[in-house]
């Protein structure tokens, strides 16, 4: 048992903690923990290693008489109405009772000492707080590294009595099950013990208060071990006494074991001090892996159907403002990236004494530059000043925000589908985000600014194309020629102001001359005309395709993140947390393998 990394189990311990304090309590997490703290902590500590005996079954069974039976002492009551015992009441040798008290990491329980006078603890008969808690006393002939708990009723009508035993059996060694002629057959007891036996925890079966008639016994048990599919590791008879059903009987119940047909010599508590010891251990420990295994495994496609959850419905929230944010951002394209870029590429490619002309343009272009801003209303920014892009995404998302908070609305709205695979209380929380971002309505400019790096990639993008241009120019028509394209595109640009002409001319795919020429004046028409049939429609498309692609993105993330407020980074951290812990968990898991 050492050899099941102990360390391997409290790394397991701490990532379930932590889990909980993140996603709260939940029966898989619950169990998962229970199971590493109560069970295998303590089973892969080192140190004393004991067999946990626990005796289960219906009430009046006689599980009381068993235990004070098998320990020679009188500890547990006892009555003949049955269900006296509402706590789990244990027993231990004396060095053993000291090595748990004294180290209480290595118990499998919270241990409440206990001294007996020799009679049955009046404590026994009242619930305990916790019910996981054991009255433990020290009692000379139990034998050494041997612990036997007596039970309440699995099947009492009180919930405490019920949790106490179902305490047990999540860490017992071994389960002694008692039934007798009444209860074998009993759907009620098959369905518990099938429940618990499941991974194939070792138990044995007791058969108390059995017929004379020998045969009919033997049937029972074969019939009860069919329902409950799983064999026990021995099955003992104790035939009908009734001395030991009268009150206050000091008799003890003896059960011998069943060899096939043939009841043998050997006695239940011969039987528990025989060498079958460590199997019994080993197997209780791979049964509690399983259990651990199945709860985790639970637990992981919890923990991914969190994760996959949240990040869907980040996606579908993104997936609309990415739409609205591409519309946008295709009437609001910068045309100072595509100046830069155009200006960069004639550096290179027009000679030094071409250049110099520029100029003389640009004195022009000054001139012209207050006819340009009367002609087209004063509503375009000067040519020395960045184009105010954000002012015009402004504008473009007020006709666009109310329907798109429609249309969340209705994709998120609380019998969607996105929401049959989650636990939490998302679907109320974005209805009410989705109703406050109606109400305050679209970001304004100063929080739509463009950031460098993507001006910076469009500008790259834009250089990109243009080179594209000249090339093609150059192989159709010779390099003086595209030279001299090149250069009657810097000239224009010289010419024009900044938004009014090349941003027209973008704008509106090269169909926009009439109106850009109107700001520079017959001088300049006929550059402006050749220059934008240079360009063509595909050519403004796919500078305009690549903004949308750069600008929509990183928009649409930022109106997601304006409707949704703080649940926008909380669905991003639980997707990204919750895939992280389940990766965690199965590494741990597999450790374990």
């Amino acid at each position: 048992m050492k050899s099941h990394h102990p360390q391997t189990f409290r790394e397991l311990q701490r990532t379930l903690a932590e889990l909980r304090e993140q996603v709260g309590a939940s029966p898989r997490l619950d169990h998962a923990l229970e199971r590493l703290v109560r069970d295998l902590l303590p089973r892969t500590a080192g140190g004393t290693e004991y067999l946990v005996a626990g005796i289960v079954g219906p009430n009046n069974i006689g599980k009381s008489l068993l235990f004070n039976s098998l320990i020679g002492a009188q500890l547990s009551p006892s009555e003949p109405r049955g269900g006296a015992t509402r706590q789990l009441v244990g027993a231990a040798g004396p060095a053993l009772f000291e090595a748990l008290v004294s180290e209480p990491t290595l118990a499998q329980f919270p241990l409440a000492p206990v001294e007996s006078d020799g009679t049955p603890l009046a404590a026994a008969k009242e619930n305990a707080d916790n019910p996981a808690t054991l009255l433990f006393a020290k009692v000379p002939a139990v034998p050494p590294g041997l612990m036997l708990i007596d039970t309440p009723d699995f099947d009492s009508v009180f919930v405490q009595n019920r949790a106490a035993t179902e305490s047990l059996l999540r860490v017992c060694d071994l389960a002694l099950v008692m039934v007798n002629r009444n209860t074998y057959a009993n759907a009620q007891v098959v369905d518990f013990l099938t429940d618990w036996l499941a991974h194939g925890r070792p138990w044995a079966l007791v058969y108390n208060d059995a017929f004379a008639d020998h045969e009919i016994t033997v049937e029972h048990v074969a019939e009860m071990v069919r329902a409950i599919q799983t064999e026990p590791l021995a099955v003992f008879v104790a035939p009908t006494d009734l001395e030991l059903q009268v009150k206050g009987a000091t008799k003890a119940l003896v059960p011998h074991k069943l060899n096939g047909a043939e009841l043998t010599t050997e006695t239940l508590s011969t039987w528990l001090q025989g060498e079958q010891r460590d199997a019994i251990k080993a197997r209780a420990l791979e049964a509690s892996l399983a259990e651990l295994r199945d709860d985790v495994a639970a637990l992981l496609a919890d923990l991914r159907a969190e994760a996959e959850n949240a990040l869907a419905i980040w996606n579908l929230v993104q997936r609309q403002t990415t739409e609205v944010a591409r519309r946008v951002a295709a009437g609001a394209m910068p045309p100072d990236s595509f100046l830069e870029a155009f200006r960069r590429v004639a550096d290179r490619r027009i000679p030094a004494w071409r250049r110099s002309l520029r100029a003389g343009h640009r004195r022009v272009r000054l001139a012209i530059e207050g006819l340009s801003s009367r002609v087209l209303g004063g509503g375009l920014p000067r040519a020395d000043r960045p184009v105010e892009v954000a002012a015009l995404e402004a504008h473009e998302l007020r006709t666009e925000w109310g329907p798109m908070i429609e249309t969340l609305g209705r994709l998120l709205g609380p019998d969607a589908e996105v929401w049959s695979q989650t636990r939490t209380d998302w679907a109320r929380r974005i209805q009410v985000a989705l109703a406050q971002a109606a109400e305050a309505g679209p970001p304004p400019a100063s929080a739509l600014q463009a950031d460098d790096r993507t001006l910076s990639t469009f500008e790259n993008h834009c250089e990109e194309l243009i080179t594209e241009e000249f090339e093609a120019a150059a192989q159709s028509r010779g390099r003086r020629a595209a030279e001299h394209l090149l250069q009657l595109g810097v000239d224009v640009l010289q010419a024009l102001p900044m938004a009014a002409g090349v941003g027209t001319a973008i704008a509106t795919g090269g169909v926009g001359a009439d109106v850009a020429s109107l700001a520079v004046g017959g001088l300049g028409s006929s550059m402006m005309e050749r220059f934008t049939k240079h360009l063509g429609s595909g050519f403004a498309r796919r500078a305009r395709e690549r903004w949308q692609d750069l600008r929509g993105a990183v928009l649409g993330e930022r109106l997601a993140h304006r409707i949704l407020g703080d649940l926008a980074t909380e669905l991003h951290n639980r997707a990204t947390r919750h895939q992280s812990d389940a990766d965690h968990l199965d590494a741990l898991m597999e450790a374990l393998s």
